[in-house]
């Protein structure tokens, strides 16, 4: 009976900390991709690059803080191929390429997108 009550408890912890961090990674991956559609993509189209590179910047900041909890959590290579697509965003914002940024600032909110649903309770991530 003790071994159960231990792995009850066991079960009911490691859950408990899935809970919380689904719901963290939820706020945070949303507020970055909504932050970068309501601001980041208006100054890309407008080509207003110093705009767009200190907005894209703040997520990229946010991103970073997100990615030391999420590497304990999530496969590492889906993180690795986010940071590589923030990266690139970046240099084409720099580069102020217009076409290159918008196209990757798109791939990048469906890799975040992506990434969110894949740490989910679904039928789809069970089998």
């Amino acid at each position: 009976m003790k071994s159960l009550i231990i792995s009850v408890l066991t079960l009911s912890i490691l859950i408990g900390c899935w809970a919380f961090f689904y719901h963290y990674s939820d706020k945070n991956l949303h507020s970055i991709i909504d932050d970068c559609k309501e601001s980041v993509m208006p100054a890309i189209c407008s080509e207003d690059w110093t705009t767009a590179e200190k907005n894209f910047q703040k997520q990229y900041d946010k991103w970073h803080r997100y990615r030391k909890k999420a590497l304990f959590f999530l496969d590492t290579q889906q993180i690795n191929d986010a940071d590589s697509c923030f990266a690139k965003t970046l240099m084409y914002i720099k580069a102020e390429d217009v076409s290159n940024s918008s196209g990757e600032l798109l791939a990048l909110q469906e890799q975040l997108r992506f990434l969110h649903e894949n740490e989910g309770i679904s039928f789809r991530n069970i089998i």
